[in-house]
């Protein structure tokens, strides 16, 4: 049993972790739409709307995946009560950060920053979520 409670921590965490950052895209998108020729399928209008995107849309994204990452070590490691769970949510959503960081051009500030908070965000949503051990 304790098994499966691991595993579904790590798949709600990770689930979560998702929503978050689907919920960031969201707003980040209601609030600062981005121009129409700016699609996935456009490296070239992706990386130009990068540079002259609106800095509290920039500012978004780094902050969005970092709540992500603490919500997802969070909720695994609370549902699977060890701490370790959570940071395997943690690493698989920071993994997925650094696939969209690859995949779409941002300006390197960012990757510096997803770099330091990502992993940050994702390893006090474990500690803060696991069990405390009784002394």
């Amino acid at each position: 049993m304790a098994v499966l409670r691991v595993v579904l921590g790590v798949l709600i965490g990770i689930a979560a972790g998702v929503g978050v950052v689907m919920l960031g895209d969201m707003l980040n998108h209601l609030f600062f739409p981005p121009p129409p020729e700016v699609q996935v399928t456009n490296p070239e209008a992706i990386r130009d709307y990068m540079q002259t995107a609106p800095m509290l849309s920039l500012l978004g994204l780094p902050v969005t995946w970092t709540v992500a990452a603490f919500v997802g070590a969070f909720a695994a490691a609370k549902i699977a009560a060890r701490r370790w769970a959570g940071w395997i949510a943690g690493c698989a959503l920071f993994a997925a950060t650094g696939l969209n960081l690859v995949l779409i051009p941002h300006p390197s500030w960012m990757l510096i920053a997803a770099i330091i908070f990502v992993p940050a965000g994702a390893w006090f949503g474990a500690q803060l979520g696991a069990p405390r051990t009784q002394t």
